[in-house]
């Protein structure tokens, strides 16, 4: 009976634990619709292509290696993930004048994704090296995404002004990576585990710098960022 228990409350953790993790996740993916408004507004001026495909990136690793692990919440969110920034994406081409810079981008970025399935339909005779191989993967697209939003640490840093940065997304970042850090030691998944609680760590600070910087004066930020 105990043990029963024991199984029952661990289904019931886990389940939990997905289903709040993809609703936080879902809402850090919704929060590109404030960015395209401000694209639909006044341009895509200096706003970066760079974060949208490298959430579709992640979105598309992720989902093969929730497929071949078999775990359909992670299929299920990430699906989701790389299909709306993949729309993101179409809008940033629509309104930018710079679309050489978006063939540039898209274009190394899918370069790389037929290198990896053809590395591993290659070199990987068994699901599991497979799995291994994409667990690895998916963390280095993982942790470089998480770690893109440190860039604009020294602008706010010198403009002393957080305006570069939005809070909210700071904040549904660290809460969903620590939920899919949760939900990794539940399912004992160590590739879920690792870059969520370093997206956990990098969220807090991301927080951190505006509790330092949210009531300071800020300096020229126009200056600051044509001298970077």
């Amino acid at each position: 009976l105990n043990c029963h228990q024991e199984g029952s409350s661990g289904i019931n953790a886990e389940y939990g634990v997905s289903k709040l993790a993809t609703i936080f996740t879902l809402g850090m993916f919704s929060s590109g619709f404030q960015t395209v408004q401000k694209i639909k507004k006044r341009g895509t001026g200096d706003t970066p292509i760079l974060p949208f495909v490298m959430m579709a990136t992640s979105g598309f690793v992720w989902t093969n290696y929730g497929m071949m692990k078999g775990d359909g919440t992670i299929v299920f969110v990430n699906v989701i993930g790389c299909l709306l920034n993949s729309v993101y994406v179409l809008l940033y081409y629509w309104y930018t004048p710079n679309k050489k810079s978006v063939y540039q981008t898209v274009g190394g970025f899918l370069g790389v994704l037929f290198l990896v399935h053809m590395y591993s339909s290659m070199y990987h005779e068994t699901i599991a090296q497979a799995i291994e191989f994409f667990g690895f993967f998916c963390n280095a697209v993982a942790i470089a995404m998480f770690a893109s939003p440190l860039a604009q640490l020294r602008v706010v840093y010198e403009t002393r002004s957080t305006e570069s940065m939005s809070f909210l997304l700071s904040f549904l970042v660290t809460v969903q990576s620590l939920l899919w850090w949760w939900y990794g030691i539940i399912v004992q998944d160590r590739y879920i585990q690792f870059p969520n609680a370093i997206g956990t760590c990098l969220g807090l600070l991301q927080i951190g710098v505006f509790g330092v910087f949210w009531n300071q004066r800020p300096v020229n930020v126009a200056q600051v960022l044509q001298d970077v």
